[in-house]
């Protein structure tokens, strides 16, 4: 009989704990089956080209379609060549469209660029010439020290005439008055020399005030220009397994490639990084040129490589 309950007692006690972890499975595999979905569903979009094409193109923009699809085609290369695996493939039917709506950003990016045109103008100018005057700079000082050398030596060379003239004998007059038309000689060449390098100074002086007005004209323009809202210029919409890229804006070829590379990104459920030159940076600017190790190490993590 005491077995028997002992049996009971260890039957029941062994039924609870079953339905306590059954019950803590229930609670909390909703988040986790979840999780591993994702987890799935990203690791197999990972391994199934996602398929693209251009859509609607605004006849405001600049851009032909074959140029349009270049620049996708070179994004698609940078990530499909950083994984040696085709991540992404041209479909002119079944891909989803890049769209390319043309707004006020647009207008914004094209002057901004030619803000920086015009600075980028002015300051090889300014370069330029602050170099030319460093240099001529130099040269005037190195002259200016070789005629104090020079006028030094004649006024020594006047002192010891003098010196000369006063112990001399009526036989010496001829030759102290050759030597005296000498030294009057120098003394008007080096005088001379000294209008020149007077002139230069102030021709130096009038090419460094040109040089500063120069550079104040180009502070101008970041005074004059109004500070541009910040905007995102492109957009990756991803419903389910549906997929919209809109391009807004682009100032180069070469900004629009990184833009689509950016939404490209997006498209493979790839977040912002902090890095300023990684393509997956969330402001496009002038540090960025390819894909970086933050990137890639993104989206290993994100499909699992």
């Amino acid at each position: 009989m005491l077995a028997r309950l002992v049996f009971l007692a260890l039957l029941l006690v062994g039924s609870y704990l079953l339905l306590s972890a059954l019950a803590g499975v229930s609670r909390s595999s909703p988040q986790v089956l979840e999780q591993r979905a994702e987890q799935a569903l990203a690791q197999q979009l990972c391994k199934t080209p996602i398929l693209w094409r251009i859509g609607q193109l605004d006849p405001a923009f600049a851009l032909t379609a074959e140029q349009a699809e270049q620049a996708a085609h070179n994004a698609a290369a940078q990530w499909n060549r950083a994984f040696e695996q085709e991540l992404f493939r041209h479909d002119s039917i079944d891909g989803f469209p890049i769209n390319f709506q043309y707004d006020e950003r647009q207008q914004n990016m094209l002057q901004q660029a030619l803000l920086e045109r015009n600075l980028a103008r002015y300051d090889t100018n300014i370069d330029q010439r602050a170099a030319t005057l460093n240099l001529q700079r130099e040269q005037l000082q190195q002259r200016q020290r070789e005629f104090e050398q020079q006028n030094q030596k004649l006024a020594a060379d006047i002192a010891a005439f003098q010196q000369q003239a006063t112990n001399a004998r009526e036989q010496d007059i001829a030759g102290l008055q050759q030597q005296q038309q000498r030294l009057q000689q120098r003394q008007q060449q080096l005088q001379q020399q000294a209008e020149r390098l007077n002139e230069q100074q102030a021709q130096l002086q009038r090419e460094n005030q040109y040089l500063n007005e120069t550079v104040a004209d180009r502070n101008a323009l970041l005074a004059d220009q109004q500070p541009l809202r910040v905007s995102e210029v492109g957009l990756m919409e991803v419903t389910n397994t549906q997929r919209r890229m809109t391009i807004f804006a682009y100032s180069t070829m070469a900004a629009l490639q990184l833009t689509i590379a950016h939404e490209f990104g997006h498209a493979l459920g790839l977040g912002h990084t902090d890095s300023v030159n990684s393509v997956m940076h969330f402001a496009l600017n002038s540090q960025q040129r390819n894909l970086t190790a933050e990137d890639i190490a993104a989206l290993k993590l994100q499909c699992g490589f």
